[in-house]
């Protein structure tokens, strides 16, 4: 996962066409219900659909190599909740976390809950996420659509115990009395120790479960299995 969060990266693919990855909400925002990107012309609502074209489409097995990476990625970004939040603070970029991590709190959720809790090795995480599949876990993640596995990312975000906002009325503010984060102000610090870590590790192995069944689901769909 790439240690930036929100901010307007673009990824150049192979084809030459740009696109927005990530995905940035207003803080007014309670719910996602469409996939619209909120402003911008691409982001992660349109990548999946377009790189998911070129598997089916395209002759060129260098762009379908590219773009079956970029599905990876794609997905891999919308079940990390720091990566459906807000622009101000580049998805938590901008936000201190004092603690083990020795970071950002996306670099809380991007990498460090993954590896103090769950482990580095990632095939061992893997084996021990995919025990506890079910069936019905299965049938019911991939009748989701894609703006409600964002969703579920979203309201992670959203959660008091993650500290990302403050709750002001309906709004996502970044801090009491400082609604947006403005470049070169002084940073919040959300103290992560573990008591925090262990609190929200249910959440990360939930999100890299429904990630990987997904992802499949989508594989085998667009490569006719």
């Amino acid at each position: 996962m790439p240690k930036v969060g929100l901010e307007e990266k673009e990824y150049l693919h192979p084809t030459q066409r740009w696109r927005r990855a990530l995905a940035n909400v207003p803080g007014s925002l309670q719910t996602i219900t469409t996939t619209g990107c909120h402003g911008v012309p691409k982001c992660l609502f349109t990548a999946n659909p377009a790189d998911l074209d070129v598997l089916r489409t395209s002759n060129d097995d260098a762009a379908k190599l590219a773009s079956l990476k970029f599905l990876g990625h794609w997905i891999g970004d919308i079940r990390q909740p720091l990566h459906v939040s807000f622009a101000d603070d580049r998805g938590g970029n901008f936000i201190r976390e004092s603690g083990p991590c020795v970071n950002s709190l996306h670099t809380v959720w991007d990498v460090c809950i993954i590896e103090k809790k769950l482990g580095t090795d990632p095939q061992a995480v893997a084996r021990d996420l995919m025990e506890s599949i079910t069936d019905s876990d299965r049938a019911t993640w991939v009748a989701v659509p894609i703006a409600g596995w964002a969703n579920e990312s979203f309201q992670v975000t959203r959660r008091k115990s993650v500290q990302y906002c403050v709750r002001v009325t309906s709004k996502c503010a970044y801090q009491q009395g400082n609604e947006t984060f403005s470049e070169g102000e002084e940073e919040k610090v959300v103290i992560v120790n573990a008591v925090y870590l262990e609190q929200h590790v249910p959440f990360v192995r939930d999100r890299l479960k429904r990630a990987g069944i997904r992802l499949g689901h989508l594989l085998n769909t667009a490569l006719g299995q």
